[in-house]
């Protein structure tokens, strides 16, 4: 028995067949014609931004070159303040501030050279710390800088001088009497210019400041009855601050000849103040130096008479 075969019947007329080909192959024109516009457009679009970008980082490139070289020197601008500064300091870290206004970038110099960048603030205020390791005086002066992308620079400020003192002040004479007969006694001593020197015992101290040559005097310090001891603390003006390894010891005793306030000298009289002291002292135990003054007194008496009577002949 044969099998049926089925079969497709294409049963369109042949001019409608040629006028599906036909739409067909101009829809695939058109898609065409339109992706190849759009891609026109995006490159187009692209080189425009490829251009663009290329500008910038010339731009950019020109500014960072402008910006980084040595601003240009306009000694017609104002130069920046600098806020006063301690004279002489023990600190190894320095702040420098002050005020530059119209400016963004304060330089900082030392001894003439830059050791620092500054950002000026809203304000005008600036404020940098700058390292200074090495004992000794330094120049500080500072210059303001603006303008972008070609940088302008001021003149530098006036000069600001610090001194970096980190050594310890050294006592180098201490003088005193070690027993005395008076309530009070006096300190002597020599350390360096402008040094204050502090003497304590518990929570009484006394203290005085070194004048231009080193030498201090503290004087009416209290004692109690029997033996005394005192610290001796030294500190010079950059903040520097030295303790004696050796105490002061003092004993008040009422039967001591010594007034701790005058020279510890037992061939002296002692400089009280008091008259009658210092009588007792010439008539008492010094009688050939009266003798001595009234024979000087007779010789200029017998001299002067001579004189006069041989004038007279």
């Amino acid at each position: 028995m044969a099998k049926n075969k089925s079969k497709s019947i294409n049963t369109a007329p042949k001019e409608v067949k040629k006028t599906i080909k036909k739409e067909e192959s101009m829809v695939a024109k058109v898609e065409v014609k339109t992706h190849r516009d759009s891609e026109k457009v995006s490159q187009i679009v692209g080189a425009i931004f490829i251009f663009l970008g290329v500008l910038l980082v010339a731009f950019g490139v020109y500014s960072f070159v402008k910006y980084s070289s040595t601003p240009e020197l306009n000694e017609s601008l104002v130069s920046p303040s600098v806020s006063e500064m301690v004279a002489v300091t023990k600190e190894s870290v320095i702040t420098v501030s002050g005020n530059a206004t119209g400016y963004d970038t304060v330089y900082v110099y030392v001894n003439g050279e830059k050791v620092k960048d500054a950002k000026v603030g809203t304000n005008g205020d600036f404020k940098a710390d700058i390292t200074l390791e090495k004992e000794g005086e330094y120049d500080i002066t500072v210059a303001g800088v603006k303008g972008f992308p070609k940088r302008y620079i001021s003149a530098q400020s006036l000069v600001e001088k610090i001194t970096v003192d980190k050594t310890a002040p050294l006592l180098t004479e201490l003088t005193y009497a070690k027993e005395v007969g008076t309530q009070t006694f006096t300190v002597t001593g020599i350390v360096e210019k402008d040094a204050q020197v502090i003497v304590k015992r518990g929570t009484d101290y006394y203290s005085a400041t070194c004048d231009a040559d080193g030498k201090f005097k503290i004087v009416s310090i209290a004692l109690d009855s029997g033996l005394n001891v005192f610290n001796v603390v030294i500190k010079d003006i950059a903040g520097n601050e030295s303790v004696m390894d050796s105490e002061i010891k003092v004993t008040y005793s009422p039967d001591s000849s010594v007034n701790g306030d005058a020279v510890n000298d037992s061939s002296l009289p002692v400089a009280a103040g008091e008259f009658s002291r210092m009588t007792d002292f010439l008539l008492g135990n010094n009688l050939v130096i009266v003798f001595g003054i009234l024979a000087l007194l007779s010789g200029i008496t017998t001299t002067s008479v001579l004189y006069v009577k041989s004038k007279r002949e």
